[in-house]
This record gives structure tokens, C-alpha cells and sequence, in this order.
């Protein structure tokens, strides 16, 4: 409960810094992407069998510039996490997990001139909720539960690192990585295990 507090009061703060950010920046650039999510569960206590999982995501940025070659990009992203396993994972054998989140995520990003584009380098963090229910997958058998019942939190929290590249009509290439600080189950004295993801992304910016 103490790091929900703490970081929906980084949310507050960052929402409160992007607005008198704005006021004096240069004009912001709306922008879309979408590509190839590979996600894995990860971290001390996860299971030895367990493989990346190939997914999907897509999202929505905002570029707002506050100094020569520095954006601050807020976003709004779909992701599908989860992870595969090879043999039994709670008794269902070769079973693939699908965990879909909407993440708001918030980069500050150094954009310089590289060529005839803009070399894209970003870092920041995302607060994600889980949609959907989770949705299990073994063979020609799948099965969906709710959150609550497979004992996983909705919530999720990380670190977000972003590189790529922006032609000057717009289009660019980018790979991102998310790192989820959170506890995957939500039980007493939680196993620690964690949502991770590498991406491919490409985008547009208008």
C-alpha cells in the first residue's frame, strides 16, 4: 500500500511538473506506435522453466521539449506480458500466460541530430494496471480467470529504457525494455517475481 502512495505521489508530482513544463516549452509532438512485446516473469523466486513469451504492444506519446534536444514524452501504452513454460506449471503442462496491462509511462529523452533524423535515447518510470482477465493457455486448451483468483496484483511499477531512431518525415525505429519493481502475486510474503519485457517498436510522430 506504502509504494501505490508513494507512486501514484510521483504521478501527482510528474503531472504537476509536465504542466508548468509546457507553459514555457516548445511546441509538443502527438505521436502513435506499435510492435512486438517479448516478455518473460522474472526475478529470484521464478521458476527455472519458464521461456519469453512473444505478445503485442501499441501506444500513444506526447513530446513536450524543454530544452535543445530534451523531450519529456508521456504515453499511454497497451502491453501484453506474461511468460511460457516448458513441462508443468501448477500442475498444466507446457502452459503459456497471457498478463495484458495499460501502462502510463513517462521518458525524458535526449533527441540530438544524427544524419538526416534524430537519435532517440530515453529512460523513466510506468505505472501499469492489469485489464482483462488473465488468460491461460495450454495446448489446444485455454482457460481464463480473474486477478484476485490466480492471486496476481493488477498493479504494476517499473523502470522503462528507450532507444531508437527518427527520420525527418517522422517515422522511427525504436527498442524499448521494461523492468517491473512489483511483486507479480499478491499474497502473504510474496515469491519475488517480476514482470519484465524487451520490445520492437515502430513509430510516428505528427
Amino acid at each position: 500500500m506504502k509504494l501505490k502512495k508513494l507512486l501514484f505521489g510521483g504521478l501527482l508530482f510528474t503531472a504537476f511538473s509536465l504542466t508548468a513544463l509546457q507553459s514555457n516549452a516548445q511546441a509538443g509532438r502527438f505521436g502513435v506506435n506499435a510492435g512486438v512485446n517479448f516478455a518473460n516473469i522474472t526475478g529470484k523466486d521464478a521458476p527455472s522453466n519458464n521461456k519469453i513469451k512473444t505478445g503485442f504492444q501499441a501506444g500513444v506519446t506526447y513530446d513536450i521539449g524543454i530544452a535543445d534536444d530534451f523531450v519529456v514524452q508521456p504515453g499511454l501504452s497497451y502491453v501484453q506480458n506474461g511468460a511460457k513454460y516448458d513441462g508443468a506449471f501448477e500442475g498444466i503442462a507446457d502452459p503459456k500466460i497471457n498478463l495484458n496491462y495499460l501502462q502510463l509511462p513517462v521518458t525524458f529523452q535526449y533527441q540530438p541530430e544524427l544524419g538526416t533524423g534524430h537519435l532517440l535515447l530515453g529512460v523513466g518510470p510506468y505505472v501499469g494496471m492489469g485489464i482483462g482477465q488473465v488468460k491461460v493457455d495450454a495446448g489446444d486448451l485455454s482457460a481464463k480467470v480473474d486477478w484476485d483468483e490466480a492471486n496476481l496484483r493488477k498493479f504494476d511499477a517499473g523502470g522503462k529504457l528507450l532507444v531508437g531512431y527518427q527520420l525527418g518525415n517522422g517515422l522511427s525505429l525504436n527498442l524499448n525494455a521494461n523492468l517491473g519493481l512489483v511483486k507479480l502475486y499478491d499474497v502473504e510474503n510474496p515469491p519475488k517475481t517480476n514482470n519484465t519485457s524487451f520490445g520492437v517498436t515502430v513509430g510516428y510522430k505528427f
